[in-house]
């Protein structure tokens, strides 16, 4: 992404002080197409809690004043937000880097070609398998991947060379883990970067009644690392996670920094999330469909509103910054890539300089058509598709 003096600026204090918001995730709907299985917010989609797009106006105006550099519009599914192009041109419009974050199973291309005459020119979109039955099976909708490879195929090339970065979010399970390293050279051959995510799940199926990560997470056990053929979970995470770091320093596409990639592996492993602290609230800010602020999406929700009229002096004042610290501190920890691993990047110079080095590089050879994309779908061995459990 091109950042201009200004935003850079930002950055640099940010890395500095870890006390300029550089980052916000805007969920703008909890409405979802898919019901996948390891995600339960779409069961909490509500249209009438949405905000208006001149609402969302305001709001990315805010965002601009405080230095947000970057945001990323998900949900839910945003393109289930019926206006969601013009709610993105609003932050564009304020001078923030949009990003969209979509399954893109059912968006017509005229959605698309909408969004980037707007201004938008990143996209990420998920992916867990080359396997189409095995992600049709995470997603439990027929036609998913060849579904999500067209339109992936598509942006590549109308978005290639004109600046932007295109991205895989892929979420790391049991079902998948070996396919990891492929999965990387698919991202590189059509033209994205690619970001893994490990799997969090509930550890009991009663947790969905009480616990409020249960509105994004849930009991799924088949999903968690086990014991398989390829060896003790150790072994497997540890073959996977030694390629993938490899890759990276010999200039794969893979987004997460490398110090995120190793607490990804103890976490695979171990369960333990990392040690290193939480910048919540400072570096990034999460704001839900109803323009609640929160400092992550797990939280409590005891903040004001992103559109109280004294939000602003609100977020810069001693008692936000107080109730900020006591909350980040006692949290249990997570492994979302959009905040740990920014963090990552903003505490470890060699996270700062893989993170700066990937969006400065130059673009790659054209992406490959969408029948070439669509040829790397495995069917060569019954995918690992367990009964679900819960």
């Amino acid at each position: 992404m091109k950042l201009d003096l200004r935003k850079s600026l930002r950055l640099a204090q940010a890395a500095v002080t870890r006390n300029v918001p550089v980052y916000a995730h805007f969920g703008i709907t909890h409405r979802c197409d898919l019901t996948c299985k390891m995600c339960g917010i779409w069961r909490y989609g509500n249209k009438k809690e949405e905000l208006e797009i001149h609402e969302i106006n305001e709001m990315a105006q805010r965002f601009a004043r405080l230095g947000v550099v970057q945001t990323s519009i998900g949900g839910g599914e945003p393109f289930a937000y019926e206006n969601v192009e013009e709610a993105a041109k609003c932050f564009v419009d304020a001078g923030i880097n949009l990003r969209l974050l979509t399954n893109a199973v059912n968006v017509p291309k005229e959605r698309f070609d909408k969004a980037i005459a707007y201004g938008v020119k990143n996209f990420s979109i998920s992916l867990d398998s080359l396997y189409p039955a095995r992600f049709d099976y995470i997603c439990e909708f027929d036609g998913a991947w060849e579904s999500a490879v067209s339109n992936m195929s598509y942006l590549a090339q109308q978005l290639h060379g004109k600046g932007g970065m295109l991205v895989i979010n892929c979420v790391v399970s049991n079902l998948n883990l070996e396919e990891l390293p492929d999965m990387v050279r698919f991202a590189q051959e059509i033209g994205f970067a690619i970001s893994f995510l490990p799997i969090e799940l509930l550890a009991n199926s009663s947790d969905g009644v009480k616990n409020w990560e249960a509105r994004f997470i849930r009991h799924r056990p088949e999903m968690g690392l086990s014991e398989g053929p390829q060896g003790q979970v150790g072994e497997r995470v540890d073959r996977v996670y030694e390629t993938l770091l490899r890759m990276k320093k010999d200039g794969a596409p893979i987004l997460n920094s490398s110090p995120y990639l190793e607490s990804s592996r103890v976490y695979l492993k171990t369960g333990r999330f990392p040690a290193d602290g939480c910048d919540a609230g400072s570096l990034y800010f999460s704001v839900s469909p109803n323009g609640q602020f929160t400092i992550c999406h797990r939280t409590s929700h005891g903040y004001k509103h992103i559109l109280d009229p004294d939000f602003e002096e609100y977020f810069r004042s001693e008692s936000y910054a107080l109730q900020r610290k006591l909350e980040a501190g006692s949290c249990e920890g997570c492994m979302r890539a959009c905040w740990i691993d920014t963090s990552s990047m903003f505490r470890t110079l060699q996270g700062f300089m893989e993170t700066a080095t990937l969006n400065l590089r130059p673009t790659g050879n054209p992406p490959v058509s969408a029948e070439e994309a669509l040829s790397w779908a495995r069917y060569d061995a019954p995918a690992p598709m367990p009964e679900a459990v819960g």
